[in-house]
């Protein structure tokens, strides 16, 4: 047993005075070692570290140190007994560090897995060797770690886990964001149903800091009349005023564009008051100018609410940016803490990028994670998909019954011959009388009998 513990210290000495961070994991994933390089290129202690159990997502969970055990979390394939080598980021405030990991899987007597052990080169990767690097890495690995990197850009009180992505589209939007953020001005968000409106509405309301955010009151416009609009809105002031809160209070009204007339006039009347100061933030299907122009939403109304518009695109019209969404919301469901998963097979994100997503995001986070709860491996498969998009994929093989285009002019005149030759038999041919039986002058059915060929 003092043979033991000396060869224990010998090694743990051996591994305290390499410069490569080295940690080990078990089978539980808690962190049960790491040496001093470890902890000094993670910027945390080795007591701080060692017991954290890590979950492998992209490490947003406002936790520090749960979010830096989850972003060195080994890929759920090295705990089935494969070796993989990998980038790792660090992140220490704004400064990002990133390095090569090997994660060697640790076999018991039995052929079972009792943890597994990383290796972290020394240095730094070189920006002239990622793309060597990359070329070669796990396309689960490399969409687990880009979204990381997105992770770390976006980090927001209220996570903007539905804007990742590469798109120009999405791109474009989350600029907008961060002005809307630095510019405290009236914001509408436009965008189709699911497509996380009141998710960017409350980010932007959060800001970089919740703590000077101020306080916010969400209405649901669907259910609102003009009287309890006033109320709500009276009785929010009031506890504004109350509070005494330097920041700027908000007001979140979700589905704007169902708000009655009789409510807008009454905000509108809020708006007329000098010392109304509440910011507005809203939402709606389609922007509120519009509206105002085919005289479904005040004018005025519709320009105060509308000094910043954002609008979000459909997930149909940003398809190359579901391989990054399904792999957020499969890290999602790792922060659970349950099953690990690393992420899709490729011929599985070819198959969810072919769908047409008429829920937009929250339809694909629900199939996620649908389809999270019924797989068995590490990997997502096509076998594994949600029902909903078996359905789909059925549906397609089955080819859509051409519609019959209808001429209405044909029609109508094929329905007047009818007509015509039916008063013309019972009054058996006179003419005046079957012009009586229809209505219409003797002269009228003359000229329609000549034009329809009915003379013989």
């Amino acid at each position: 047993m003092a043979r033991e513990r000396a060869i224990a210290n010998q090694l743990t000495r051996l591994f305290a005075a390499t410069s490569r961070p080295i940690y080990a994991v078990d089978d539980r994933r808690r962190i049960a070692y790491c040496n001093a390089a470890c902890a000094e290129w993670l910027a945390v202690t080795m007591e701080e570290l060692v017991g954290l159990r890590c979950d492998y997502h992209a490490g947003d969970s406002g936790n520090r140190l749960a979010d830096v055990a989850a972003r060195i979390c080994p890929p759920p394939d090295a705990f089935g007994g494969q070796t993989e080598r990998t980038i790792v980021t660090c992140q220490n405030g704004r400064e990002v560090s990133r390095r090569v990991a090997e994660f060697l899987p640790l076999t018991g007597p039995d052929t079972e897995q009792v943890g597994v052990l990383v290796l972290v080169e020394a240095n730094e990767l070189q920006a002239d060797k990622e793309s060597e690097f990359t070329a070669q890495e796990a396309e689960q690995n490399s969409l687990h770690r880009r979204l990381q990197e997105f992770t770390a850009e976006l980090r927001a009180p209220y996570r903007l886990d539905r804007l990742v992505g590469e798109s120009l589209a999405i791109r474009r939007v989350r600029e907008q964001v961060a002005l809307a953020m630095e510019a405290h001005a009236n914001v509408q968000i436009v965008g189709s149903a699911g497509s996380g409106r009141e998710h960017v509405a409350r980010t932007i309301h959060g800001d970089r800091d919740p703590a000077t955010a101020g306080p916010l009151m969400p209405l649901s416009c669907k259910l609102l009349d003009a009287e309890l609009l006033q109320t709500t809105v009276l009785a929010f002031l009031q506890r504004v005023q109350e509070t005494d809160s330097e920041a700027k209070a908000t007001l979140l009204l979700l589905d704007v564009d169902e708000l009655g007339l009789e409510a807008q006039a009454e905000l509108v009347a809020f708006f007329r008051v000098p010392t109304f100061q509440l910011r507005t933030i809203v939402t709606s299907r389609r922007p509120l100018l519009e509206l105002a122009k085919q005289e479904l939403f005040l004018d005025e109304l519709a320009f105060r609410l509308s000094s910043f518009v954002i609008e979000l695109p459909r997930l149909a019209d940003r398809k190359e940016d579901i391989p990054f969404l399904c792999q957020r919301f499969l890290e999602d469901y790792n922060a659970m803490g349950g099953r690990q998963m690393s992420g899709f097979t490729a011929s599985t994100l070819d198959q969810l990028c072919a769908m047409p997503w008429t829920g937009n995001v929250d339809e694909l986070a629900e199939v996620v994670r649908e389809t999270c709860e019924n797989s068995e491996g590490t990997q997502i498969s096509e076998a594994d998909l949600a029902r909903r998009v078996r359905l789909v994929e059925s549906a397609a093989e089955v080819p859509r019954r051409e519609e019959e285009s209808i001429d209405l002019g044909a029609f109508l005149e094929d329905v007047e011959r009818e007509l015509l030759k039916r008063s013309l038999s019972q009054a058996k041919g006179n003419k005046a009388q079957a012009a009586r039986m229809l209505g219409v002058s003797r002269a009228r059915l003359l000229r329609r009998v000549a034009q329809l060929g009915l003379d013989a």
